[in-house]
């Protein structure tokens, strides 16, 4: 009976709406855990919020350019993903450009020092593209610390799963009540979706909405797969800049994609 138990609860985070579920915990322990994932992502959501002149990001941002900074773990490592991300897809991705009229890109971001962040200019750090994704990751990280074996964490379409456990993710074409939807197993990895035809992501008796300001895209959308949620957000962002490349990026990250049209879904490969 345990081992079947299920408890979900969800918190706004970050614009959108974060669910946590556990599977093998009753009541009280899995209610222990989620209140130590949700203090710990509540923590996160303080430190980048660029509403706040005093969070830990905007004080980064406004730092003395060439002057090393001391930046929380999680931060740091954001920062460091971010940087990997636009290094393998040669600046497609890139958190540094926002604002500045191309003056200044993710190489003006130094980490060579771990734990610290040098500016080499000023700028303003966007950090959209994968902060809904770390996030999971961060949430899943203070599950399993907490003694949470198996579970799912989603936020806003971003869905991480860990331990032995498969979960079915339905990604919708449109909205239509007769739409099936695309089937995804999931087992101790993550999926992310972007684009203009997907309608929604479900999994459980949750409703995950996968849109995100997809109009522009037309009718392709984007899922990817990768180990870690922060992963799949970013390289979402690739497969939808660079299409035709981006398996290339994808794979140095042991990720992979799907191209999603209301005509079908085909994997995502590298055109020579």
């Amino acid at each position: 009976m345990s081992c079947c138990h299920k408890v979900t609860r969800s918190k706004p985070l970050l614009g959108d709406v974060i669910s946590l579920s556990t599977l093998g915990l009753h009541g009280a322990c899995a209610m222990r855990s989620m209140r130590v994932a949700f203090a710990q992502l509540e923590k996160l959501a303080a430190s980048i919020d660029t509403c706040h002149a005093d969070s830990e990001l905007m004080r980064l941002c406004a730092s003395t350019p060439s002057t090393p900074v001391a930046v929380s773990r999680p931060l740091w490592a954001m920062l460091r993903l971010a940087q990997e991300v636009a290094y393998r897809s040669d600046g497609v991705f890139d958190i540094a450009s926002t604002g500045t009229g191309g003056a200044a890109d993710w190489m003006d971001i130094d980490l060579s020092i771990t734990g610290f962040v040098t500016l080499r200019r000023p700028l303003m750090i966007d950090l959209g593209g994968i902060r809904k994704g770390f996030a999971v990751d961060l949430a899943v990280e203070a599950l399993q610390q907490a003694g949470v074996q198996r579970g799912i964490v989603d936020l806003g379409g971003h869905i991480r799963a860990f331990g032995a456990q498969d979960w079915r993710v339905h990604f919708h074409l449109d909205m239509r009540a007769d739409d099936a939807g695309l089937p995804v197993m999931l087992n101790h990895g993550a999926l992310s979706g972007f684009g203009g035809t997907l309608g929604g992501g479900a999994f459980f008796d949750t409703t995950s909405h996968m849109v995100r300001d997809s109009s522009e895209w037309g009718d392709m959308s984007m899922i990817v797969r990768a180990p870690t949620a922060a992963a799949a957000d970013a390289l979402t962002v690739v497969a939808a800049l660079m299409p035709t490349t981006a398996a290339r990026v994808l794979s140095a990250f042991r990720a992979s994609g799907i191209v999603l049209t209301r005509q079908g879904a085909h994997a995502l490969e590298y055109a020579s």
